[in-house]
């Protein structure tokens, strides 16, 4: 762990592995199986209340807390922009941007950077692996806390990793759409999400949202989904969220049968690929994979955001709570990658 502000080291009494959810047995039964709404209390939690997150804000690594800004149409995916973060802004100047502009930040590697919130998520889903039998021993793999403005939103987008997003202030809407469905996921961006050669971002059409399920987010609610389930968001308020990523054993079967599909059978000309994942046809896919790779490893095109070049930078005095440089740079937190 790294050196924290001092209301995130001082001892507080409090056990943040201790599970805050009251879930029934038919809860966990369907866990990972249809979209589901619960509520917590991990937003009672002196960790994710507004002084103490000033507080992170102001010690956060830069190359870990990434910026962005975006437009107020949801099919206009261009909006979206990096926005640099000067090393001298303070928490506050950070948190009063964000206030005031259309900026959504995400403090990736949280559970690095403090063992209380790493101690949360480990609590969450040793409480959810006990529970859900059916996911086959999950584990926490990654946690971001999201910080975003009134306004603001998330693309429609799929994540390559199972996750859920657990809200702790303000208010936002989430449309959650459904999994492995190849008329709203084309299978060359399925494919290359899990090859790492794309963003997780996707065409998004309105259309699109006949087929989804909409849900109201309040302090102390979560959302699950199955895995692969593309969503977007749009803020309502000022907010504060944590997203957790976990992993599970149908992830990696998964995994393997689309980079099958990317690396063999794409590139044999096989147009109708399968995304079957449970026969003799899936298993002889990944073990070609596996085998093939260890021979000699595919190799993934360049992600196209590894450089995060913007024009942008936070500033808590502009009208929108940034300002436009004279000269592009590349963003703050661009060197994590």
């Amino acid at each position: 762990m790294i050196a924290t502000p001092q209301d995130i080291r001082r001892e507080d009494g409090i056990d943040y592995t201790i599970p805050r959810m009251s879930w029934s047995e038919a809860d966990f039964a369907a866990f990972g199986l249809k979209n589901q709404l619960f509520h917590h209390r991990y937003h009672e939690l002196p960790l994710f209340q507004r002084d103490i997150l000033i507080d992170v804000l102001d010690d956060y690594p830069r190359e870990w807390l990434q910026a962005f800004t975006m437009g107020p149409d949801p099919t206009i995916r261009a909006d979206w922009q990096s926005v640099d973060i000067h090393p001298d802004s303070s928490g506050q100047d950070i948190w009063d941007a964000v206030e005031k502009g259309r900026l959504w930040l995400n403090l990736i590697f949280l559970q690095k950077y403090s063992q209380k919130y790493a101690d949360i998520v480990e609590g969450m889903y040793d409480y959810v692996g006990e529970h859900c039998p059916q996911l086959g021993g999950p584990k926490a793999s990654f946690t971001t806390l999201l910080i975003s403005s009134p306004g603001a939103q998330v693309y429609y987008h799929m994540d390559e990793s199972p996750n859920m997003l657990w809200h702790m202030s303000g208010q936002k809407k989430l449309w959650v759409y459904p999994a492995m469905d190849l008329s709203l996921v084309p299978q060359d961006f399925l494919e290359e999400i899990y090859s790492g050669e794309v963003s997780e971002f996707l065409p998004y059409k309105r259309e699109f949202d006949d087929c989804a399920e909409q849900f109201l987010l309040t302090p102390g609610t979560v959302v699950s989904w199955p895995h692969n389930s593309p969503h977007r968001i749009e803020n309502l308020s000022m907010n504060v969220s944590l997203t957790t990523s976990y992993q599970a054993p149908l992830q990696k079967r998964r995994e393997l049968v689309q980079k099958a599909n990317r690396y063999i059978l794409r590139n044999l000309g096989v147009k109708n690929r399968s995304i079957e994942e449970v026969g003799i046809r899936p298993s002889l896919k990944r073990f070609s994979y596996r085998v093939i790779n260890k021979i000699k490893p595919f190799k993934p095109t360049k992600h196209p955001h590894d450089d995060y070049v913007t024009d942008l930078q936070i500033d808590p005095s502009a009208p929108e709570g940034v300002r436009r440089l004279e000269k592009a740079v590349t963003a703050s937190f661009s060197k994590h990658r």
